[in-house]
């Protein structure tokens, strides 16, 4: 949810805009330009465009109005584009965040990048709101309230501007029914919190291991499941994050959620991925799950040498803020 704004908007295909004309003029400048050509893509869409020397580019567009993606091949940026438009974009090809409009379209365009930057902030994140006592969070949602009401740009495609009514509307319903529920969490796994315990849980190479057994070190915890997508496709960074914390102050567990007649599928996976740390089979005892009440996986979690919570909803592996919080710590 903490981009819900966002991420609805851009892969949503948008359709309802008033077309004065059968197609588009599209134009522009990248300065900095080191690509001979630059593409316009959607789900269903998708066209070339030349670049020149001087890194200008000029071409007409037929289109479905909604959301497209502009890239050199390395860098993305969104566009929002519709029949009738004569839309030029100026843009450094280094930092494609530069983007800027002008021409019939402009407006569309400026109150994306308007929601993309809202999205970035701590606004747009619902742990922010969690954390909250109540007054503090009728507070903040008031203040949420009252900047989604504030759309005063009247040239701003009509359905656009419905859609994203839409998705912060479904963002604030998520924040109203999930408050109580998600403060109580809050409250319970604050950082600096002792950390609920696993015990004797059967490690890979035939020991057993509790969270006591690594006091002294921090602990990142993975818990995950064979068959969980998502779980696997964090196993590459786990493991590059791994190695490269190899000999700090830290120990890596990953404890698997599987059932135990998926035992062996574990201890396959294991050694066909080659996966390191501390790889622990919980069983049937869902104690730790429970006491951190996971209800989604994968989930991450970091523990302080003493046993103490750092992060009960640490960042993935994937996840660059992570390296920066071990950092942080001195790991």
């Amino acid at each position: 949810m903490k981009k819900l704004l966002v991420l609805l908007l851009i892969t949503s295909t948008l359709i309802g805009c008033k077309e004065s004309k059968e197609y588009l003029s599209l134009s522009g400048k990248i300065t900095n330009a080191d690509t001979k050509e630059i593409e316009i893509l959607s789900k269903d869409f998708i066209k070339t465009i030349a670049v020149n020397e001087d890194g200008t580019f000029k071409d007409t567009l037929k289109v479905k109005s909604g959301i497209f993606t502009l890239t050199d091949g390395r860098n993305k940026a969104v566009l929002f584009l519709a029949n009738g438009y004569d839309l030029e974009i100026d843009l450094d090809a280094q930092d494609f965040s530069s983007i800027s409009f002008n021409g019939k379209g402009k407006e569309s365009n400026e109150y994306i990048l308007e929601k993309i930057a809202f999205s970035k902030t701590e606004y747009a994140n619902p742990k922010s709101y969690f954390t909250l006592d109540r007054a503090a969070f009728d507070t903040r949602m008031s203040a949420l309230k009252k900047m989604n009401s504030e759309v005063s740009k009247t040239e701003v495609d009509t359905f656009l501007i419905s859609q994203i009514e839409s998705d912060n509307k479904r963002f604030i319903d998520y924040l109203e029914k999930n408050y109580t529920l998600k403060y109580a969490a809050a409250i319970n796994f604050a950082k600096g919190k002792p950390s609920p315990k696993f015990n004797n849980f059967e490690n890979y190479d035939g020991s057993t291991t509790s969270l006591d057994d690594l006091k002294g070190k921090f602990v990142y915890i993975d818990v995950w499941a064979t068959w969980c997508g998502p779980c696997k496709q964090q196993i590459p960074y786990l493991k590059k994050v791994e190695a490269a914390y190899h000999g700090k102050n830290i120990e890596f567990v990953s404890i698997s959620t599987d059932r135990k007649n998926k035992y062996n599928a574990w201890r396959k996976m294991i050694k066909n991925k080659e996966m390191g740390g501390i790889q622990l089979f919980a069983g049937d005892d869902y104690s730790f799950s429970q006491a951190y009440q996971i209800n989604s996986i994968p989930r991450f979690i970091l523990i302080d040498p003493e046993g103490n919570i750092v992060d009960a909803n640490a960042p993935r592996p994937s996840d660059p803020n992570l390296t920066k919080l071990f950092d942080s710590l001195g790991i």
